[in-house]
């Protein structure tokens, strides 16, 4: 009987998982992406398009670059086992803009998947 009530505090404490989700920065797809024209698309159109950038960084009197970013995803722990997982995507959208209209764009979708064990020994 002792050895069932072990078993079944173990299955429980195993089954413990702890999960959040996060997001931050501005959400943005990459049909809104492939609107932007090099040569064409103003600051204005940018702002309508996208909503202000997260970072805007003056490169020269003429030059001046716009960084969207949007992370997403998801991390879990698991008590028992102390195993730590984690699954976020990062998606960027660099814009250099000259006097005002975009001279050129990079969009990149990055995803981290990362797992995380931890022993503990007695010595």
């Amino acid at each position: 009987m002792k050895f069932t009530w072990m078993f079944a505090a173990l299955l429980t404490l195993s089954a413990c998982t702890y999960t959040s989700n996060m997001n931050v920065g501005t959400n943005f797809s990459s049909e809104q992406a492939a609107k932007i024209i090099k040569g064409k698309t103003t600051e204005a159109e940018l702002v309508g398009l996208l909503g202000q950038p997260q970072i805007k960084t003056v490169i020269n009197e003429t030059d001046v670059k716009w960084v969207y970013s949007y992370t997403e995803g998801s991390a879990s722990a698991q008590a028992f086992t102390m195993k730590t997982t984690s699954d976020f995507t990062t998606h960027i959208l660099d814009i250099l803009l000259r006097n005002g209209v975009v001279l050129n764009y990079a969009e990149t979708h990055t995803p981290t998947n990362m797992t995380i064990s931890t022993q503990s020994s007695v010595q």
